[in-house]
């Protein structure tokens, strides 16, 4: 039966399906090209927006930096950056001289042991156990001038990362005396701010708070931002073989492992640890503050940013019981990486 003359008869519009079909792709293709095109304007438009408003948020820092006479050092093409994208390079210098405590193992001979002492009891004990417990001849650098003179002589050209240990309060002044022959290798121990026992040497600032983030960031008077607290939380959580307040004798084996040090007059595993416990006699224990009282309140609000980069050294204590591995081992995982590259 042919329908043909009866839809034509009823009024309706008879297009055969062929031409129905070619219609309708014809209409897609269109759409879809359409659609193409203004997602492509709307994307190189968003593209020049964040564009512009990056660069006009930098301008407004560099601004607000230059105006109050503060400022991230600035790059210079002359020293060594680090390995890090252009963007960050004036964020992280001088750090970028400092290895990554666990990317960059196993560590290089090359490498030179530096002890951050923050503190003056954390310096005193810390520096008998190098000294009379491992035999290690400490380079201590306690002031600005005789850091400046390491620089200029380059000292670290003749250290031995078996025999010496560089220490200093100064970490900013300290990391730039290293260089991409000669690394720094870089152990401190953390403590909660309420307990801060700041080395005598160590600069004062017009601002009294958050003091461990002003003086890791370079940033003194103005208020700090996310920025300051990245900066202070990368070198606790990357460049520092962490140990605590609560774990001294733990934490002073587990760098001697990490390094490769021994004991020193052939003292064996009980006489070692004897000779550390004598050294951290009398060695202040950790206070736990009663966080309901005003006063801590008060503490806490002006010393926020200084308690979070402390959790962050707890964390890297934890997890670098993983991490941070002895010497020995990190020298056989890389022997198995070799041969399993050599396998391949």
């Amino acid at each position: 039966m042919n329908l043909k003359p009866m839809l034509f008869q009823s009024g309706y519009n008879y297009v055969p399906y062929t031409h129905r079909r070619r219609r309708n792709q014809l209409f897609l293709y269109i759409t879809i090209f359409v659609s193409i095109i203004a997602l492509s304007s709307i994307y190189l438009n968003f593209f020049d927006f964040v564009t512009e408003a990056i660069s006009s948020l930098a301008s407004l820092e560099a601004s607000k930096s230059s105006s109050s006479g503060e400022h991230l050092t600035e790059l210079d093409e002359s020293k060594y950056n680090g390995r890090y994208p252009h963007s960050l390079l004036t964020l992280f210098y001088p750090y970028t001289l400092i290895s990554d405590v666990v990317l960059a193992q196993p560590i290089p001979e090359t490498d030179i042991p530096y002890f951050w002492h923050m503190h003056v009891s954390d310096e005193k004990a810390v520096k008998q156990i190098l000294k009379k417990c491992y035999g290690l001849e400490l380079i201590e650098l306690n002031d600005k001038e005789s850091i400046q003179k390491a620089i200029d002589l380059n000292l670290v050209e003749g250290l031995d990362r078996f025999k010496h240990v560089v220490t200093s309060p100064f970490i900013r002044e300290t990391a730039e005396m290293f260089t991409t022959d000669h690394f720094g290798r870089m152990m401190c121990f953390v403590r909660h701010p309420i307990q801060y026992d700041l080395h005598p040497s160590l600069p004062k600032f017009e601002r009294k708070d958050n003091y461990f983030v002003r003086m890791l960031s370079d940033w003194h008077t103005e208020d700090i931002t996310l920025k300051q607290l990245g900066v202070a939380k990368h070198v606790f959580r990357e460049l520092c073989v962490v140990g605590t307040l609560d774990h001294m004798e733990e934490g002073i084996m587990r760098m001697a492992a990490y390094y490769g040090w021994e004991y020193s007059n052939g003292m064996d595993e009980w006489e070692g640890k004897q000779c550390i416990n004598d050294a951290l006699i009398g060695f202040p224990e950790e206070l736990w503050a009663n966080h309901d009282t005003d006063e801590w309140k008060q503490f806490y609000a002006n010393n926020r940013y200084d308690c979070e980069l402390y959790e962050i050294g707890q964390s890297a204590w934890r997890a670098q019981l993983q991490t941070a591995i002895p010497y020995e081992v990190q020298l056989q995982r890389d022997e198995s990486e070799d041969e399993e590259e050599d396998d391949e």
